[in-house]
């Protein structure tokens, strides 16, 4: 091993570890080259995930306030629950990055519009031909860094669907899929029908 040495540093969960190794390496979490998004929950608020920038005064959190939850679900605290990783995609709802709080994952002026973002993701990438649960979680959480095997069982045992079963991007469908990614991404049923049902008649 060469003497010269460098810090690793690992980020999975909100977890961060360091140790020798030769070379940086940074792990991160795949959409896909157009959109990625995080893939498990993560809670609380740290200095790799946050930063000092200031919401805007149209910013409302899960509860209907105006400040930001810092000790949420990162998707929750971001009002995105399907963890979209920040692209330049134009979501509806979008902040700004210099609005921004969160140092990678996209975040909304109101929980509406990250559930809206979340259903348009899951029907262009079912209407691509990714239309089986296995093929849609499979990108959603890679087994590089995730129990995606675990993943698909729950979200096809929420469905009431096979893992062969072809999905179709129908309302029922994609409400069923988001509720059950919503839950896995951040632990807790924080999207409900009702909400879905605002973010669903915005698309």
């Amino acid at each position: 091993m060469d003497k010269k040495q460098k810090n690793i540093l690992f980020i999975s969960g909100g977890l961060v570890t360091t140790g020798a190794i030769v070379t940086t390496v940074l792990f991160i979490r795949r959409r896909n080259k157009k959109r990625r998004q995080g893939l498990l929950p993560h809670r609380g608020s740290n200095i790799l995930t946050t930063n000092n920038n200031s919401l805007p005064t149209d910013f409302l959190n899960w509860n209907g306030g105006n400040t930001y939850l810092s000790n949420a679900p990162r998707g929750i605290r971001n009002n995105n629950p399907g963890n979209l990783i920040y692209t330049n995609i134009k979501w509806n709802g979008k902040l700004s990055k210099e609005q921004n709080k969160d140092r990678r994952f996209e975040m909304f002026k109101a929980p509406e519009y990250g559930v809206r973002a979340m259903i348009k993701d899951l029907k262009h990438d079912i209407e691509k031909g990714k239309n089986t649960v296995p093929a849609l979680i499979e990108e959603y959480a890679p087994k590089f860094e995730n129990n995606t095997a675990a993943y698909i069982n729950t979200v096809c045992k929420d469905l009431k669907v096979s893992k062969q079963a072809k999905l179709l991007p129908t309302k029922n469908t994609l409400r069923l899929l988001v509720l059950s990614i919503a839950r896995v991404e951040n632990g807790g049923n924080y999207v409900t029908n009702q909400l879905f049902d605002k973010a669903y008649s915005m698309i």
